[in-house]
């Protein structure tokens, strides 16, 4: 089970989105259908074993899927290898039945048999199905696509299976030529229920529209992944305290607990010191339970502690280092109901949060209560039905100001999945209209978790292909300074008077004062192509400064990621230019000696700036000049 309101097949929604036949079907589901798709999988004649799928009142249990079965003969004839082969795929369909987590087990055994037998229909369509499930799944479109190919009657579902794939390939168009022939079959068939069906397809399709509109206006933000703190297992929930790096994990070894619900390991949290070291934080709860970091208050950590489908958050008793659960939130969790991502904002006066009590618009809505003036809160709201939906709302975050809310849904104009979406605030006090943060932050997957530092970097967790594994945390990346200017010869850098666009260009307090200590970093050396010329005397009388720059981008960086971008023991000092932040080390009389400590400061693209009291003139070259 998740922290967040994803929560891995609860209520009214199925992870992966969906099913209903022998294979997984991968569309939102609600509660209405759950009940109709129960009866459905009871009552429908198919030619073909159906999946089975018990929802229940706290969480959904998936019962294991049979995959297709490939025929002996195929991998029974032949050498030893092929009947290993054989029991490899028999191996894998027997870890589909045990849940999401095992399928991602059962790929490289059923690889392995592809390895002998590519032509098989039934292992290409086993391998799709497989990919779409434990991913990477943009994996899925080329296995689904030789299973029709080889054997175009492999499955009923096919067709819906390749408009997932497509969809996730960002194929949009391909998609709903798919989904539309899925709908078609259907019809053609009469199959029972068939209103239900075709509208998990049109929801699909009413997504990759979505997709097809928000890629035309794609925003020039770059994400990167965080590789040193992803793995194998999901990681999502990032949450910064100034100092260290939270996150939520579901890492674990073979003899850890595992959920009901999922089979995977249960949630802990993890940090990262400003060093890079990862920890686990030690917190005093039942092991078999789902606990992550919600956020802080007056530095007083918020936590969730959950079991099996359900969970309430509390404030953090600390003892010795050690968290432990202290005072519930009372007047946020139900003895009923699952709360989860809390977030205070507008200067500790407003507070929301996630639940799924009854009486909202779909299964997880966004609450609110407000801080009364007795000091006490008031009893929660739902935010309405202009950011609530039929569909799931989750991972709610305001930013410390107040003027922006941020959370993940399915409705809206999603383009797959959970997207992320910001509301502004008005003059009013209310809420705008959410809008869809679009490509790169979201994608035809779940993107969860939305959480921003003091700088405002962002930072969320994101299901899509191309991460470590499972669920894995993004953060806006870093725009570096550009050096495209002119070359100034070094009798131009003389000025009699500051330009006006200099004057306030002033070098501000150091933002990282404490000296860290690291060991003697060695000087490289760098073969020189262009030879130097010395600075003309007049230019060091004239009170010449040069320092080094370590880094420049338009958000300002915290102590951490200085740490990570610059270990040695120099004060660093903070300028900020023409909507740049920039960092700069040392003050050395001479070009010479500046460039010597940039080679052996250990950042790679660090170059040589030059001052004159004070004021930042420009970038030295090795000719002596400056830019």
């Amino acid at each position: 089970m998740f922290l967040f309101d994803f929560s891995l097949f609860r209520k009214h929604f199925v992870l992966l989105s969906v099913l209903v036949y022998r294979k997984f079907k991968f569309a939102t589901i609600t509660y209405n259908t759950r009940i109709v798709l129960k009866k459905l999988l009871i009552s429908m004649n198919w030619k073909f074993t159906i999946l089975s799928i018990f929802l229940l009142t706290f969480y959904v249990s998936i019962q294991a899927q049979d995959l297709l079965n490939v025929k002996k003969s195929e991998y029974l004839e032949g050498d030893k290898e092929r009947k290993t082969a054989y029991k490899n795929i028999l191996h894998a369909i027997e870890l589909g039945k045990r849940g999401e987590d095992f399928v991602n087990q059962a790929v490289p055994l059923l690889k392995e048999a592809y390895q002998l037998n590519s032509k098989n229909a039934e292992l290409n369509y086993n391998l799709g199905v497989c990919y779409l499930i434990a991913g990477p799944r943009n994996k899925a479109l080329t296995y689904l696509k030789s299973a029709q190919k080889l054997n175009a009657d492999i499955s009923e579902d096919i067709h819906f299976l390749l408009g997932i794939a497509y969809q996730y390939c960002n194929d949009f168009d391909k998609a709903i030529v798919q989904f539309k022939i899925n709908i078609e079959l259907i019809q053609q068939n009469n199959y029972k229920d068939k209103k239900e069906l075709i509208a998990l397809s049109e929801k699909r399709i009413s997504e990759c529209k979505n997709g097809k509109q928000l890629l035309k206006n794609t925003s020039d933000l770059e994400i990167e992944l965080m590789k040193d703190v992803n793995s194998a297992f999901d990681e999502y929930k990032p949450v910064w305290d100034g100092s260290d790096f939270y996150f939520s994990s579901r890492r674990g070894g073979v003899k850890k607990s595992r959920s009901l619900e999922d089979q995977k390991f249960y949630e802990k949290i993890f940090a990262q010191d400003p060093t890079g070291k990862i920890y686990n934080v030690s917190v005093n709860t039942p092991s078999k339970s789902n606990l992550a970091l919600m956020s802080f208050t007056n530095e007083v950590p918020i936590i969730y502690l959950g079991g099996e489908g359900n969970g309430d958050v509390y404030f953090v008793k600390t003892s010795n280092e050690k968290w432990g659960k202290g005072k519930a939130l009372k007047f946020i969790n139900e003895s009923k109901s699952r709360e989860s991502s809390v977030c205070i904002g507008s200067k500790g006066k407003e507070i929301y949060f996630i639940s799924d009590r009854k009486g909202g618009f779909g299964d997880c809505d966004v609450y609110y209560c407000i801080k009364e003036e007795n000091g006490k809160w008031s009893e929660p709201m739902n935010i309405g039905g202009d950011i609530n939906t039929e569909f799931d709302e989750s991972d709610v975050f305001v930013t410390k100001d107040g003027k922006s809310l941020y959370f993940s849904s399915k409705g809206h104009n999603s383009i797959g999945g959970y997207d992320i979406f910001k509301c502004e605030r008005k003059e009013s006090g209310q809420w705008g209209r959410p809008q869809n943060l679009g490509f790169p932050i979201n994608s035809t997957d779940n993107d969860i978790t939305y959480f921003e530092d003091e700088t405002g970097r962002f930072f969320f967790a994101s299901q899509r292909s191309g991460g470590v594994g499972g669920f894995d945390i993004y953060r806006e990346k870093e725009i570096l300074e550009k050096i495209e200017a002119p070359v100034i010869l070094p009798e131009q850098a003389s000025i009699k008077e500051l330009p006006n666009e200099l004057k306030n260009e002033k070098m501000s307090a150091p933002v990282l004062a404490k000296t860290v200590v690291v060991p003697d970093i060695p000087v490289k050396n760098q073969p020189e192509v262009i030879e130097e010329i010395k600075m003309k005397e007049e230019l060091v009388q004239e009170d010449f400064v040069y320092r080094v720059q370590i880094a420049a981008c338009k958000k300002e960086m915290g102590p951490k990621d200085l740490f990570k971008r610059y270990k040695g023991g120099d004060v660093i000092e903070h300028l900020y230019v023409e909507g740049w932040h920039k960092y700069t080390i040392g003050g050395f009389p001479t070009f010479e000696d500046a460039a010597k400590y940039r080679d052996s400061c250990g950042v790679t693209d660090a170059f040589v700036v030059i001052f004159k009291g004070g004021y930042r003139l420009g970038i030295a070259k090795k000719t002596g000049g400056v830019k």
